[in-house]
């Protein structure tokens, strides 16, 4: 895959996750102001604390690769603003490679998870929500997090300040 043609899915990729991640934040927002209408006239509705705990997940996970792509993170850079540019750069290929692995790991092991729920069919008390999605929407966001670092390397050694 040639750098652009990485940086084109990752990019698609992202921004749909961020579109979802919307979607679900938008859907919590109604549904939990619906849900105190409905308390206040004694009708709550059902499986609202399940629904927004479930979009809790999407919003995190699914907005994870956005804000790396768009560099909406924090950086804090006491030490490397007082670096060489090359030292700079090396820094940050070591430090995304370094995340890259964590990612990996974190793709395996809620990929695992998700496997595990799926075979016992663990779902939600009230609306029987499969537990499984998340965990796979989840590993689905940490591998495009891994393109978009990839990205970020390949492109430059990914130094924000230059």
């Amino acid at each position: 895959m040639t750098k652009k043609g990485l940086m084109d899915v990752s990019d698609r990729l992202s921004t749909w996750f961020e579109i979802v991640a919307g979607v679900a934040l938008m859907g919590v927002m109604v549904l939990t102001g619906c849900d105190i209408v409905g308390r206040v006239f004694g009708h709550p509705i059902p499986g609202t604390f399940e629904i927004v705990s479930f979009a809790g997940g999407i919003v995190i996970g699914l907005a994870m690769p956005v804000t790396s792509r768009v560099r909406g993170h924090v950086i804090v850079d006491l030490v490397i603003a007082h670096v060489s540019k090359r030292a700079r750069t090396v820094l940050h290929v070591i430090t995304r490679l370094m995340v890259i692995v964590l990612f990996l790991l974190l793709i395996y092991a809620m990929t695992k998870m998700g496997m595990n729920l799926h075979d016992s069919g663990e779902v939600t008390p009230v609306l029987s929500l499969p537990f499984y999605l998340i965990a796979y929407a989840f590993a689905g966001a940490c591998f495009v997090e891994c393109l978009i670092l990839i990205g970020d390397i390949v492109k430059g050694g990914g130094n924000p300040n230059e």
